[in-house]
């Protein structure tokens, strides 16, 4: 998402908190209903989109064509239509928060699960086995590293601050001393989980995240724990 109120950038990776930062920060207001949270990628918001990196892979052409057809796509929020110039771009304050990979694929599983409206937009079966959604939809969508919404067309991290939802409310803190915001609680938007996701993995479903996010797994220092 884009404040160009507070001057930032805020990339919210599914099932990381992004939700009760977007509120924080206004981010609909003037909105109702669903489809308003802003899941662009840093790729989707750098400015200037046209530089040397930019086809350097398939990736990026991938993201070129996505941000190409989300300009002349309706939005149920407007605010996710915002864009930043180069200098905005340049100066606006980074930043996003990041989760245990293990943990965020069983928050968006057991989100699923309880929402026939994402079960109808993505094709997952009402009551199937956490180790069938993983083998179905780990590395995609929604589920795709974390990683792929962090890095530039050059490939590189250019976030000024990555806070962690494991001390979010530290680390808002942080995130809202830098925007010169007045103290505020963060609210709390999206029910979370309510028993130990430990529990609904075994060994092979383990491995498989460990496998898929093993890039995200390096840089953030994350285990299954």
């Amino acid at each position: 998402m884009i404040s160009h109120q507070h001057q930032c950038i805020f990339i919210h990776i599914p099932k990381c908190a992004g939700t009760s930062i977007e509120h924080a920060l206004g981010h609909f207001k003037g909105h109702q209903g669903r489809a308003g949270q802003d899941h662009r990628s840093i790729r989707m918001l750098q400015a200037p989109m046209l530089e040397r990196h930019t086809f350097r892979n398939l990736d990026n052409l991938k993201d070129v064509a996505r941000r190409l057809r989300h300009k002349f796509r309706p939005a149920a929020n407007p605010n996710n239509r915002l864009v930043v110039d180069r200098l905005q771009y340049q100066r606006y304050f980074k930043f996003a928060v990041v989760r245990n990979p293990w943990f965020r694929a069983y928050s968006w599983y057991q989100n699923a699960m309880r929402d026939p409206i994402h079960q109808r937009n993505y094709g997952i079966a009402a009551g199937m086995s956490f180790n069938l959604f993983l083998r179905q939809f780990v590395g995609k969508g929604f589920l795709r590293p974390q990683t792929y919404w962090l890095n530039n067309f050059a490939g590189d991290m250019c976030m000024d601050y990555v806070a962690r939802f494991e001390h979010l409310h530290q680390d808002f803190d942080y995130i809202r001393q830098q925007l010169q915001l007045d103290e505020m609680p963060l609210p709390h938007k999206i029910e979370g989980q309510k028993t130990d996701p430990r529990l609904a993995f075994d060994t092979e479903s383990i491995e498989l995240i460990a496998q898929y996010y093993r890039d995200e797994i390096a840089l953030f220092g994350y285990q299954f724990e």
